[in-house]
């Protein structure tokens, strides 16, 4: 069936939590016990998705491996025990296609399951009795090798024929759901994501994940960057002020008693924070933030919130566009830009930044995470 999804665990207690989501999610979910059972019943089954508890034996990272050799294009989400998002990263560079934290509800649960039914991709099949054999693993490397060549020589005659540079895609949906910041950092992007409480350092020609920094204390709301240092604003109203090192050390922990901030950002010479009242306030970026001055926002409602060394930047929902402030004079309107992805009535912009040229924007959609960008308008 085309919502069938497997699920590997061992355990009686989570089998009945998950049967029960995944019934309501309208899945028609076959279990498995181990890995053996899954291979056994793998050819018969043929499931959209494989869904696998973490932390049961064999390691997720076996299962992984071994799921990946059979069926490479299948997704593979893991069910996470306890909220780490090291570990949900190191599995998803490992070839997981999404990871879910604990505790398992339906409402977390729903939205990477319909993304696994909206995949192109379809899974290689290997019929029952080589699965029987999969327990032989020189066999499967031998079929796996020659796959390996048979492919490769066809990609190497069709990239002869055929050779021609693939554009970037206009949206990439990032493996976590909840982003609310963006901060471009040399040949990176820092994007912070509120649900697993950390910031992700993506490569920003292919978005693959370099690094992740966790902060279990924090919910991050908001980020920017200035020369020295990054800046995370959080849900309670608070600005932290931190080191652009592995340990993220923390210099200042600013209360600005107010947890309507829209956004934060710094122009390289002073630091602006957005306020839900459509305020702007221009503050020096110092241990305190001294407010210098505070304009009125020109357009209808602030979503996000950047700024450069020249401008202003707001992602507007009400104008459903991208509206453009001069540093001198805030509270006029230079311009205002259609955003295109406004008409997606689902799509919430939560974090904004602007960088050489080019405005960077995450979002969140149905619950998928998103970023995209486009060339800053004249």
């Amino acid at each position: 069936m085309f919502n069938t999804v497997q699920i590997i665990t061992s355990s009686e207690k989570n089998r009945l939590v998950l049967a029960n989501i995944f019934k309501n999610l309208g899945a028609d979910a076959v279990f498995s016990l181990d890995l053996n059972d899954t291979l056994s019943i793998f050819e018969k089954v043929r499931p959209k998705a494989v869904f696998l508890v973490d932390s049961e034996d064999p390691p997720s990272e076996i299962k992984l491996r071994e799921l990946k050799r059979i069926a490479p294009f299948l997704p593979l989400v893991v069910l996470l025990k306890n909220r780490d998002a090291s570990r949900a990263v190191a599995l998803m560079k490992l070839g997981a296609f999404d990871c879910v934290q604990s505790p398992w509800t339906e409402e977390e649960l729903r939205p990477v399951y319909k993304k696994t039914l909206n995949l192109d991709g379809t899974p290689l099949v290997i019929d029952g009795e080589a699965l029987e054999k999969k327990k032989n693993a020189l066999v499967i490397s031998g079929i796996l090798a020659a796959l390996a060549v048979g492919m490769a020589a066809g990609w190497f005659f069709a990239s002869r024929e055929y050779n021609r540079p693939q554009p970037p895609p206009a949206e990439i949906r990032l493996p976590y759901s909840h982003p609310t910041g963006i901060a471009p950092e040399g040949d990176s992007l820092v994007i912070s994501d509120w649900y697993t409480q950390a910031l992700y350092t993506h490569n920003a020609s292919d978005f693959s994940i370099k690094s992740v920094a966790s902060l279990p204390e924090e919910t991050p709301a908001g980020l920017t960057a200035s020369p020295d240092a990054l800046w995370l604003q959080t849900a309670s109203g608070v600005i932290e002020k931190r080191l652009k090192t592995a340990g993220l050390k923390l210099l200042a922990k600013i209360k600005t008693d107010r947890a309507d901030i829209a956004g934060i950002c710094h122009d390289g010479l002073y630091f602006w924070i957005a306020y839900n009242n459509n305020t702007l306030s221009k503050c020096l970026p110092n241990d305190s933030l001294t407010e210098l001055d505070r304009y009125p926002y020109p357009g209808k409602k602030i979503a996000a919130f950047a700024c450069d060394t020249r401008f202003l930047w707001a992602a507007d929902p009400g104008l459903k566009a991208l509206v453009k402030m001069p540093l001198g004079r805030p509270d006029t309107l230079l311009s205002s830009s259609e955003i295109k992805q406004y008409s997606r009535k689902s799509l919430k912009i939560t974090g904004l930044a602007s960088k050489n040229g080019k405005i960077w924007f995450t979002a969140e959609d149905n619950g998928t995470g998103l970023v995209f960008s486009e060339n800053e308008p004249k």
